[in-house]
């Protein structure tokens, strides 16, 4: 993704609130990445939880990293990433991998922003940017990503007792939607008989926000060491601007030996703090 095109996107998701990034992904890793699913699926023995928010017809699974050495190809794809380091900053964190494998007959999601959790006045710079693979088509049969486009903009959260005018996020398998994690959307109706609408939730949160899936405990430590350098960082494993995050004042690299990522807490002059507030 070159410069402009990210520009233009950008405006985009900061007028209407997302993007759509068509067939971003090669059609050989959207297949790995479909295949996997299914695999896990099955070893997992994955079924529907039964609630409104993670649905009644719909196979869920978290921590994807822990599960297949494929899915580390998608959190630091170069056609997705560089935008969400720029809708974010590069010291962005990895929130969390959710794959949702809609069934036929599930009922539309409740609208939300995925920063409902985060207390602060809205509306409010991106804290958390979500990013939606396509892994077959969506369509608004089978049950696409409802938005309710230029709602991150306003000073409150959906009242779940009213309904809102939305539009469905079609797009071809391969696509990518991108958009501000204050934005309201919900998985739709699949109203299909016989299609499943699988996607990747990828999410990112800005660095000093708490992660929604916790990866230093979910993915053992063989398997974080296998991971390249940029998946180490955007899973908390640097500092965030040279300070917060470390362990007994060196980076959480260090727990697992990777000594490229090893750093001082406080080492740089750029991010230390003003002597009277080291001092206090």
């Amino acid at each position: 993704m070159d410069v402009n095109e990210i520009e233009s996107r950008l405006e985009e998701i900061d007028e209407q609130g997302y993007t759509i990034l068509e067939n971003a992904i090669e059609p050989d890793l959207v297949a790995e990445f479909r295949d996997e699913i299914h695999r896990v699926e099955r070893e997992h023995k994955t079924s529907p939880t039964g609630n409104t928010v993670e649905g009644f017809k719909t196979l869920r699974m978290y921590n994807l990293l822990a599960k297949s050495a494929a899915f580390q190809k998608m959190p630091v794809h170069e056609e997705v990433l560089p935008l969400v380091e720029r809708v974010l900053e590069p010291d962005c964190l990895l929130s969390g991998m959710t794959s949702m494998d809609l069934g036929p007959g599930e009922v539309p999601q409740p609208l939300h922003p995925d920063d409902y959790v985060i207390n602060v006045r809205r509306p409010h710079p991106p804290l958390v940017c979500t990013t939606i693979w396509a892994l077959t088509d969506f369509t608004e049969e089978n049950g696409a990503t409802r938005l309710v486009p230029g709602s991150h903009k306003r000073d409150k959260l959906p009242d779940y007792s009213q309904s809102y005018e939305s539009i469905p996020a079609v797009m071809p398998a391969g696509s990518v939607l991108v958009f501000d994690g204050a934005l309201w959307h919900g998985s739709g109706q699949n109203r299909s008989h016989d299609s499943w609408r699988m996607g990747i939730n990828v999410q990112y949160c800005a660095g000093f926000i708490r992660t929604q899936q916790n990866h230093y405990v979910g993915i053992p430590r063989e398997i974080a060491r296998t991971f390249p350098e940029r998946l180490l960082e955007l899973c908390g494993y640097a500092l965030y601007k040279g300070i917060s995050g470390h362990v007994d004042g060196s980076s959480p690299a260090t727990t697992l030996g990777v000594e490229s990522l090893v750093q001082k807490a406080y080492a740089s002059s750029e991010n230390a703090a003003p002597t009277s507030a080291r001092d206090a």
